[in-house]
């Protein structure tokens, strides 16, 4: 509906125009109307409006000099002037005020007015229909010129020894880039979250071009019009121009400008950003090579938390193994689940990502513990009868990891599955004969490092040891015996892959009286003894 708004100090006139126009049926809607010009013209200024119905003759500001003074804050706008004066001046002056129509009252009839509203309509809706279009061509061109940014600057990354001549000189022309006169500082963020906000965007285009218009918006308002701005995927590249000056206040006046950028993003998106400052005011060779650097050691965001601002240095990642003391940590946290022992799980996780970050492991290393730590407690408890069965099983441990940011992110996720283990654990319904069975493979699954015997466990159970095995066997398919050694000798596989104790050690922690038993019920079981797969391990691993 286009918005109409009515001025004349007749109150008959105004209305008759609202009661017997059927406005809103030819596309129209009247929203205001004023017996005083002064008033309408307060109105008019602070509001919007297509199309303004005015007589010409009212007291102390009339029709004519009312659409005057609108001409010069508004122009696109329409005007019709209703008048009792057929005198050629007054047309005279409407006229040269590009009023849309001039209408005598003594010819203001109903079929006159609607056939002037249909013309009008037209009018509107052609130059409705131009400015989508345009606006629709300046968005294309916009998202096209990000798009040829982002392979202009992965180009740059890709290829070392790209001089300043033919390509170059075509895609500065082309994008309206500079970099030759000028002393840039490299600033690299990364969007939070990014998978759940490109989810809420609809696509990973609409954000970026989201978040492209508003830091356009900003730097306007701060008349810096030479910063660029790159974006790859789940995060973009700010070359920000700073005038030659110390370290520490370049310093400073970039940390200002970020923390605006990252509350403003926020507020306008609900997302946040992590910003990592590059070298600080470079030019050509030494400002691509920042970039470079930047870029190179994109993984670090890992370390950084969400919502702040870093300086950029190097990470040194230790060589040394993640896994060393994972056997003991994967033992405990299985059993806190089966404990249903939720802080004391949650105060776990969170003090062995503690250890990681101080140890400063890679991120790919980091991602690779966690799947195999969530898979292997996933493992243990489909060991439990009929745990496999239920509805909610984790399948997708590693996907959700592999798009893991930081560490408070994995965190968030590792405690968000365990959750579920412990959610799926509490609502399998058992009959009183199974939950003697689960009570059993916990006791195995907690006492892994005991000798256990179905005697002690039927004890364990307050049941007759021969009712308990034919018990076990029928809801199973398996004897508990079986079970004992099935849950020991995979767990003897954690400990040859992921620890440096020997053989004898493992064979005690097991439960076993000695090496030589544990050894042959190693063989017995995998078909090799336990020094073969530890040394097929050791070259698998080479």
């Amino acid at each position: 509906m286009y918005e109409v708004v009515l001025v004349d100090d007749d109150v008959i006139v105004t209305q008759f125009l609202k009661r017997y126009i059927p406005w809103e049926e030819h596309g129209f809607k009247v929203v205001a109307s004023f017996q005083d010009s002064h008033s309408a013209l307060e109105y008019l200024l602070e509001n919007t409006y297509d199309v303004l119905v005015t007589d010409i003759g009212m007291p102390k500001l009339n029709g004519i000099e009312l659409i005057e003074q609108l001409k010069k804050s508004k122009s696109n706008s329409y005007h019709i002037i209703l008048s009792c004066h057929d005198e050629f001046r007054y047309a005279q002056q409407a006229f040269k005020l590009e009023v849309f129509d001039y209408i005598l009252k003594e010819t203001m009839e109903e079929t006159n007015i609607i056939a002037l509203l249909g013309r009008l309509k037209e009018k509107l809706d052609q130059e409705q229909f131009t400015r989508n279009q345009h606006l629709k061509v300046t968005k294309f061109l916009e998202r096209n010129n990000m798009t040829l940014k982002s392979k202009f600057i992965e180009k740059l990354m890709k290829e070392q020894n790209i001089t300043k001549d033919g390509w170059w000189k075509e895609q500065e022309e082309l994008l309206k880039l500079n970099f030759s006169d000028k002393y840039f500082t490299p600033i690299l963020c990364f969007i939070d979250r990014y998978q759940e906000a490109i989810n809420h965007y609809e696509n990973e285009t609409s954000l970026q071009f989201s978040i492209n218009n508003l830091l356009e918006e900003i730097f306007t308002a701060k008349d810096q019009q030479d910063v660029q701005i790159f974006f790859t995927q789940g995060k973009f590249l700010i070359l920000l121009p700073m005038k030659y000056n110390t370290r520490e206040k370049t310093k400073h006046q970039i940390e200002a400008i970020l923390k605006e950028l990252h509350e403003t993003i926020y507020a306008g998106f609900e997302v946040s950003i992590t910003s990592v400052i590059g070298e600080l005011n470079v030019k050509e060779q030494s400002l691509l090579e920042s970039m470079r650097i930047l870029l190179k050691n994109k993984e670090q965001r890992f370390y950084y938390k969400y919502n702040s601002i870093q300086n950029f240095y190097p990470i040194s990642y230790t060589r040394d193994s993640i896994f060393q003391d994972y056997v003991e940590i994967s033992q405990t946290i299985k059993e806190l689940i089966l404990k249903d022992k939720k802080d004391q799980i949650l105060e776990c996780i969170s003090q062995q990502l503690k250890q990681i970050r101080e140890k400063k492991y890679s991120p790919d290393s980091i991602k690779d513990w966690a799947i195999k730590l969530i898979i292997d407690i996933k493992l243990s408890l489909h060991a439990l009868n009929h745990f496999e069965r239920q509805s909610v099983v984790i399948t997708i441990a590693d996907q959700v990891i592999q798009y893991v940011e930081t560490f408070e992110h994995l965190e968030y996720v590792l405690a968000d599955i365990c959750e579920k283990f412990l959610e799926q654990i509490r609502s399998t319904n058992l009959t009183t004969r199974n939950e003697d069975i689960l009570k059993a493979q916990k006791f195995v699954q907690t006492h892994i490092g005991a000798k256990i015997s179905l005697k002690d466990v039927a004890a364990h159970l307050h049941l007759n040891s021969s009712y308990f095995s034919r018990m076990y066997k029928k809801e199973t398919g398996e004897g508990f015996v079986e079970y004992v050694t099935k849950t020991k000798m995979t767990k003897a596989i954690e400990l040859l892959e992921h620890s440096t104790k020997s053989i004898e050690q493992i064979a005690f922690e097991l439960g076993f009286e000695n090496k030589s038993y544990f050894s042959k019920t190693f063989k017995k079981y995998f078909g090799m003894t336990p020094g073969d797969y530890k040394y097929k391990t050791k070259e698998k691993m080479n």
